[in-house]
């Protein structure tokens, strides 16, 4: 059976919430990312909706989840180059 975008994303929050330092306390969010589309997988982008000590609502290096349809197992994309990748992947399959 295949999980449902709702469900990915509370198997995506439960994982970032023990990875992603400040987590809670910035409040984070997951939305779908739109610029990678992976078949048998859910992708979720998350930024902060709480500021940093500077104000900022950025933060760096925070690579999207993959989230496995039938698994359920989340991983990070493996850094720049895998993300880059994917993203051209997903630019050549939207023609």
């Amino acid at each position: 059976m295949s999980m449902d975008q709702e469900v990915a994303r509370l198997a995506a929050d439960a994982y970032c919430r023990e990875r992603v330092r400040g987590w809670d306390e910035r409040a984070f969010r997951l939305r779908i990312d739109e610029t990678i589309v992976i078949d048998g997988a859910h992708v979720f982008g998350y930024l902060p909706t709480v500021p940093d000590a500077r104000g900022r609502l950025r933060i760096f290096g925070n690579f999207p989840v993959i989230v496995d349809r039938e698994t359920g197992d989340c991983r990070f994309v493996a850094g720049v180059a895998e993300y880059s990748a994917l993203r051209e992947a997903t630019r050549q399959r939207q023609g």
